[in-house]
């Protein structure tokens, strides 16, 4: 795997590179602008070319963005929809720049209006937001998620429906989230319970579309829709997931992120904690 962290942009996203490189990351996520505001300063070019310049001069191999929390594609709040409909593509856009070609994005809340309505809703965003981008070969990536609320995604299915309503299907990948899916009633504690689990993701929507994945301990308890991370190994899930996913040989280049609590203070011990579960 190509294991690495979500890191700050704080002081510029150039920033994020060292602060991944200081990690030993493999890989790294990023916010482009404050998770919790519509509004946000852009990146100026001087900036894009750093970050640029500092990605080719380390060792840093695949770069994933995370969408903002703020994002509802599947609301039936119109001027939530329009809002998070312009800020992801305000960011689809940036990615191209940046030559980043993963943008992660939960698949939002339907907020009441059912889940027929939200997967609809949330599948003309998409599809408006590949339509509208300009360059690049961005990828969009469905993370699944814990079932919190309205949320959409906890299940399997509704990520297939997505891929199947694009109209950009080769652009529609998954962000495969231990915690949330452990939440969401996917067990992944015992060897029956992973084989179980990446068998029906495979069923239903394929090994071949799992672009990348999240690597959370959980607080929460299993198939409890609530969406707690937990340091590696100190959660629900405990050690043994987590070290036959970074031994399993179909995900060997596949990035995985850790999103754990405490990120000064911890990600480099959560990352010590992954590596040291490698073969040898």
């Amino acid at each position: 795997m190509m294991i690495g962290a979500h890191v700050s942009t704080a002081g510029g996203i150039h920033n994020a590179i060292s602060n991944g490189t200081d990690l030993g990351c493999d890989s790294i996520q990023i916010f482009l602008k404050n998770p919790n505001q519509w509004a946000g300063k852009s990146p100026s070019e001087s900036d894009i070319d750093q970050f640029i310049e500092r990605w080719r001069e380390s060792p840093i191999q695949e770069i994933l963005i995370h969408d903002i929390h703020l994002t509802n594609l599947a609301s039936p709040k119109k001027d939530v929809l329009e809002n998070s409909r312009e800020q992801f593509n305000v960011q689809m856009q940036l990615a191209a720049r940046l030559n980043i070609r993963y943008i992660v994005t939960h698949l939002g809340a339907h907020l009441d209006s059912g889940e027929t309505e939200g997967l609809q809703v949330l599948s003309d965003s998409l599809n408006l937001a590949l339509e509208q981008i300009t360059g690049g070969d961005v990828e969009i990536l469905l993370e699944t998620t814990a079932g919190q609320g309205t949320n959409l995604g906890y299940c399997f299915e509704h990520l297939r429906q997505i891929i199947d309503m694009s109209e950009n299907p080769e652009r529609m990948g998954v962000c495969f989230d231990t915690c949330h899916v452990f939440a969401a009633g996917y067990n992944l504690c015992t060897d029956a319970d992973y084989d179980e689990t990446f068998e029906r993701f495979d069923q239903i929507i394929g090994l071949d579309r799992l672009v990348a994945f999240h690597l959370n301990d959980a607080k929460s308890a299993f198939n409890s829709r609530v969406d707690r991370h937990d340091h590696i190994g100190e959660g629900n899930l405990g050690i043994p997931p987590f070290q036959r996913l970074v031994n399993d040989p179909r995900f060997e280049h596949t990035p995985a992120i850790i999103e754990t609590p405490k990120m000064k203070v911890m990600h480099a011990t959560n990352l010590a904690v992954l590596r040291g579960l490698l073969a040898g």
